[in-house]
């Protein structure tokens, strides 16, 4: 059974999502530059679909990352 979230743990929560939205973009943006090298289109379009994916992720954290803001922002920090 769980209760309510304190505001440190909502920080904590939200720090982390930032990372790791950091390092999926970046991870998506390392995987397009790599679609011009790729000389095969099977690779091209596995590299464009890895890229698409980790684009996919990012709006989930953004969005989880939206949800803590506005969660800190209720308990007035």
């Amino acid at each position: 059974m769980t209760g309510p979230v304190s505001a440190d743990e909502l920080r904590a929560q939200l720090k982390q999502v930032e990372t790791d939205l950091e390092r999926v973009r970046s991870t998506a943006t390392e995987i397009r530059s790599g679609v011009g090298e790729a000389e095969d289109p099977t690779d091209r379009g596995s590299l464009i679909q890895a890229a698409d994916e980790q684009d996919a992720l990012a709006e989930t954290l953004a969005a989880r990352q939206e949800d803590l803001r506005r969660r800190l922002t209720e308990l007035g920090e």
